[in-house]
């Protein structure tokens, strides 16, 4: 039987704290749902969530049906990932969790990581986690009761996202505290709670996203309809990027989808301090390189709307949206560049030139000079 949810879990540079996020898959609660009585265990847990009661006892009796695909992005140390998930094959199996190990020969990013996870993915449902990340005990449990609330307890009639909120663990050294600072700090939790509690539909959608700017574009803490993430994936052209990606693929997500539930449930623990969006002094140009590969997000959109114009009634209120966002995606690429050790900033700031193109980057500059 086809599991649920896949979880999609791409890896590069991390696989050091690829442990703790599957053992967090593990310690999840099971599911109030059997291959055998399905139906009975959608109406029990329907019933259950109308009247407020908690799934934690009723799911003793279910399982978990879920899978785990782990994409190696030709990481430099993917070779060590068979030792790594040796143990955790027989722990799934135990558990009934498909794992399965997908490589890439090279370094392709994060947007091609995600098409193999997905085009692989055998799931009604799709979870993206980060692989320096972990799940709360409860988190699927969480979003699959907002499954049902979204559907009135059938499956078939849920909606196409569902999105709970999410919070942040830091994992930086003491000697890294300094660059972490309050406010951001504050920024990113709100930012990664931001959920619009209930139904969407058709461009509410956008809106909410571009216009009133109510939604997280995180792709985690989310389940996305398989079918739909597909055909997102089909519009997006092969891309190396590995910042901002999560942006581009929601875009196209939400392009595809119909009805979005958000939910008050905290489905996703952020771990700040690893990763290439951590606060981290840049020392090498290749990570610089990935840094301002966000530019391709853009380029990707803007290309894509040229043949297929949103049809929106407020299609140009959502593409000066679009355009906003994109240089903010440029301004913070230049704050980045202060990250840069100082004997590298000249020719990191060319090559910042090269993704933005050199004259957008000088407007971008003058306008912020001037606000």
């Amino acid at each position: 039987m086809a599991p649920l949810i896949s979880l999609s879990v791409p890896v590069y540079g991390t696989e050091g704290s690829l442990p703790a996020l599957l053992d967090s898959v593990l310690a999840q609660a099971p599911l109030p749902i059997s291959n055998g009585g399905q139906n009975r265990s959608l109406r029990i847990s329907l019933k259950n969530s109308l009247f407020g009661h908690s799934h934690v006892a009723d799911a003793k009796a279910g399982h978990l049906p879920v899978e785990v695909i782990i994409v190696n992005d030709g990481s430099p140390a993917g070779g060590s990932l068979p030792t790594i998930l040796k143990p955790y094959k027989k722990k799934c199996k135990a558990a009934g969790i498909p794992l399965i190990l997908l490589e890439h020969s090279k370094n392709l990013g994060l947007v091609e990581a995600r098409r193999t996870a997905v085009q692989a993915a055998s799931g009604t449902y799709l979870c993206f986690v980060d692989s320096d990340d972990t799940l709360p005990p409860n988190a699927l449990l969480h979003l699959y009761d907002g499954l049902l609330a979204s559907g009135n307890g059938s499956l078939a009639d849920a909606a196409d996202i569902i999105h709970g909120k999410a919070e942040y663990k830091t994992d930086f050294p003491d000697e890294e505290a300094p660059l972490y600072k309050e406010a951001p700090l504050a920024e990113m939790e709100e930012n990664i709670k931001k959920v619009h509690i209930g139904l969407l539909e058709g461009d509410e959608l956008l809106n909410s996203f571009l216009l009133k700017r109510e939604l997280s574009s995180f792709l985690w803490a989310k389940l996305f309809r398989t079918e739909a993430a597909k055909a997102a994936f089909a519009d997006i052209p092969h891309t190396f990027c590995t910042m901002g990606e999560d942006f581009l693929i929601y875009f196209f997500v939400l392009l595809h989808t119909r009805s979005y539930f958000g939910i008050e449930d905290i489905v996703y623990n952020y771990h700040i301090g690893t990763g290439i969006s951590s606060n981290q002094e840049i020392k090498d140009l290749a990570r610089w390189e990935r840094v301002c590969t966000a530019a391709s997000v853009f380029a990707v959109i803007f290309s894509y709307l040229e043949e297929h114009p949103l049809s929106a009634p407020n299609a140009e209120k959502l593409t000066a949206a679009l355009q906003n966002r994109c240089k903010t995606a440029l301004l913070q690429n230049l704050r980045h560049l202060k990250r840069v050790i100082p004997s590298l900033r000249d020719e990191a700031y060319a090559i910042l030139c090269d993704y933005w193109g050199e004259e957008y980057v000088n407007a971008a500059e003058k306008a912020n000079r001037l606000t």
